[in-house]
């Protein structure tokens, strides 16, 4: 027995899932959020560190979620640092109030929310697909997978992709900090990513680090090389990037981690996201009022446009990290010798778009 019937379906409450949610339901859709945790924003799933982007693209963001302002960074690798200044400010962001921020902007909209239903399989019929989850069945017109890195929707419709991936381990520390400067830590603990100290204050920092293998025993060396203690972890995720061939089918769109709508080199994802679902809802609203949830219409009306803000930034991303750690330590070292006498350009780079 079917629930109800609904225009869009989204599997996934975090930011891309909510997104997307809002702007439909804005525009007086039915739309159906269903994320399998009981509570939005958590587990956390990332540090929060994100360009000045984030005022563009959610002007109506609450200040409560900007934990700090950063203006520097250092980059370090064994005996060799460096540290540039940014053209234009970072914002730390508190990623669970963020979730949660999202979700209830989407709800007062008129968005439906399910939570603690975890996704299970669908049923395609001649203008909807069946969703079935844990505890209900749904008909919708549109199902949009926004279910992270590992997308069950993806992989029901085959447009999963193996790529290789990273797990983040993070933890809320305290210690002595400067308050406007990020530290970036290269080789030794996470060979093939980094480690990062992002602090909220002087006190209180969000150490991690990202790596394919022995993540936690990573973890722990770095906390005690960094800050002489451990700390267990509150914080973590997958980090999974690349140029998906296709992020579409008849009536399916994917968006966010589970279209790998992530920053090669550094990892982050709210950016993209945010851009992506912007252009997935509008794609909706043109598919609902056409009547047409074909893979070409959203080839042509969401695929298309997101790539052509995206890939390109994307691709360089790849070829920086395959420059960057191509010999492993040997490359490493190479351009911490280098770079420091480039510092200007550094500055000059667009976080977001390289």
């Amino acid at each position: 027995m079917v629930d109800r019937m609904y225009d869009v379906a989204i599997i996934g409450a975090s930011v891309a899932g909510s997104k997307v949610a809002e702007i439909a339901a804005k525009k007086g859709y039915k739309v159906l959020l269903v994320e399998e945790h009981k509570k939005i924003g958590f587990p956390s799933k990332c540090t929060g560190l994100v360009s000045y982007r984030i005022k563009e693209l959610l002007p109506e963001i609450d200040e409560k979620i900007i934990q700090n302002e950063i203006n520097r960074a250092e980059f370090i690798f064994k005996d060799k640092r460096f540290e540039i200044k940014s053209k234009n400010p970072m914002y730390v962001l508190d990623r669970s109030k963020l979730d949660k921020f999202l979700f209830e902007r989407a709800i007062a909209f008129g968005a439906e929310a399910k939570l603690g239903e975890k996704f299970l399989r669908v049923e395609k019929f001649t203008s909807s697909y069946r969703i079935h989850t844990t505890s209900g069945n749904y008909d919708a017109k549109i199902l949009v997978g926004a279910d992270g890195a590992f997308s069950q929707v993806a992989k029901i419709f085959n447009l999963f992709e193996e790529k290789e991936f990273f797990v983040g381990v993070q933890a809320t520390v305290d210690g002595k900090f400067e308050k406007d400067k990020v530290e970036l830590w290269f080789g030794d603990f996470a060979k093939d990513f980094f480690g990062w100290v992002v602090p909220i204050n002087e006190k209180y920092a969000k150490v991690g680090l990202a790596t394919k293998e022995n993540v936690y025993n990573n973890f722990k060396k770095f906390l005690r090389k960094r800050v002489r203690k451990f700390v267990h972890p509150d914080t973590s995720g997958i980090i999974k990037f690349g140029l998906i061939k296709s992020s579409v089918a008849d009536r399916v769109l994917l968006v966010g981690d589970a279209a790998m709508q992530v920053k090669p080199f550094s990892g982050g994802g709210i950016i993209y996201s945010l851009i992506a679902s912007q252009l997935a809802a509008l794609a909706i609203l043109k598919a609902l009022a056409r009547n047409d949830f074909s893979k070409e219409f959203f080839e042509e009306n969401y695929e298309k446009e997101w790539k052509r803000k995206l890939a390109w930034p994307m691709r360089k991303g790849l070829l920086m990290r395959k420059l960057f750690y191509g010999l492993g330590e040997l490359s490493m070292s190479f351009w911490f010798s280098v770079l420091p006498y480039f510092k200007f350009l550094i500055e000059n780079l667009d976080v977001d778009f390289y």
